[in-house]
């Protein structure tokens, strides 16, 4: 059986992309099986990276966890096929340094300290209450939300659109939760399609998702901006009373008397909110949710009744 290696190639037009997997798979011959992969995969072996894209946070936390080898590629005709540190020249030329590079970096290295997860070492460095507003930072463009389960979205940021992977069956995510730049034909592929409002859609996907450990303030007050929609009918009632609170504006404790879900559930869906733009915090004054004081029946028995015998009322 031919072992296997999974080579990513990111940032690329299909072109030069079509052109350099002929020339690499023509360099390993028939003696290995050579799989083009994700940069999410688990167990990437060569990443191969558009020098452009070098400084997006998912390609530097690939580089940063020092497990697997990169090449950052640039264009410039008259060094073609040149190696310097970390930068490996277009047009791509298998010459004796680039085979040399390859061989060096992965023919080498022992099987057994190959199967590395590596997004699992990015989900340790990677905070969601970093990631998420990220997603909302204009300067983005377009990017492509992934986590170690594969792909989950393509998301123009400017547009606030989102076009979800038609091939997940994943609610949710975890802490490996991230992003990196799409490309151009990743973006044209959907061009003509309308995509998915971001904030539902963010709102929905860190509402079933794991790690969403984002800090409130318990003694702030909140303000409703949109209404969520949750995938779960089993859940919409609660999700709804609680945004109806903040619809009038609240604080975490008001709303937890108010409703009696738990301190816990609120705040949940506080971090949730505030994290996908759905509520922001606002001064006290504004808040105008009314808390009605409750006293028990009982109580008032007891009460008149004290009052009656004071007066000599039977």
């Amino acid at each position: 059986m031919k072992e296997e290696v999974k080579i990513a190639i990111f940032g690329l037009s299909l072109n030069v992309l079509d052109m350099i997997k002929q020339k690499i798979r023509a360099m390993y011959g028939e003696a290995y099986q050579i799989s083009w992969a994700n940069i999410a995969d688990p167990q990437l072996d060569i990443l191969l990276v558009n020098d452009m894209f070098f400084g997006s946070p998912t390609i530097q936390n690939l580089v940063g966890a020092k497990r697997v080898p990169y090449l950052r590629l640039v264009n410039k005709n008259d060094k073609s096929g040149l190696i310097e540190g970390d930068k490996l020249y277009l047009p791509f030329s298998a010459s004796d340094e680039i085979q040399k590079w390859f061989k060096d970096r992965y023919l080498q290295i022992p099987m057994t300290g190959k199967t590395v997860n590596i997004v699992q070492q990015i989900s340790k460095t990677v905070s969601l209450t970093k990631v998420v507003p990220e997603l909302f930072n204009e300067r983005n463009g377009n990017v492509q939300v992934f986590d170690s389960k594969g792909n989950i979205s393509l998301v123009s940021i400017r547009t606030q659109q989102v076009w979800a992977d038609p091939s997940r069956r994943f609610e949710g995510s975890d802490a490996s939760l991230n992003f990196t730049y799409a490309t151009m034909q990743m973006t044209h592929s959907v061009s003509a399609v309308q995509g998915q409002d971001l904030t539902s859609w963010l709102w929905s996907l860190l509402w079933y998702s794991e790690s969403v450990n984002n800090h409130v303030n318990t003694d702030a007050y909140y303000k409703l901006i949109d209404w969520p929609r949750p995938n779960s009918k089993t859940e919409r009632q609660m999700v709804f009373k609680l945004a109806a609170c903040f619809e009038l504006g609240a604080s975490i404790q008001q709303v937890v008397k108010k409703t009696s879900y738990s301190i816990e559930e609120v705040k949940k869906f506080v971090s949730i909110s505030m994290l996908s733009h759905v509520l922001k915090e606002i001064p006290n004054e504004e808040a105008m949710l009314v808390i009605e004081e409750k006293v028990e029946a009982s109580g008032l028995r007891g009460f008149f009744g004290k009052l009656r015998k004071k007066l000599g009322i039977f």
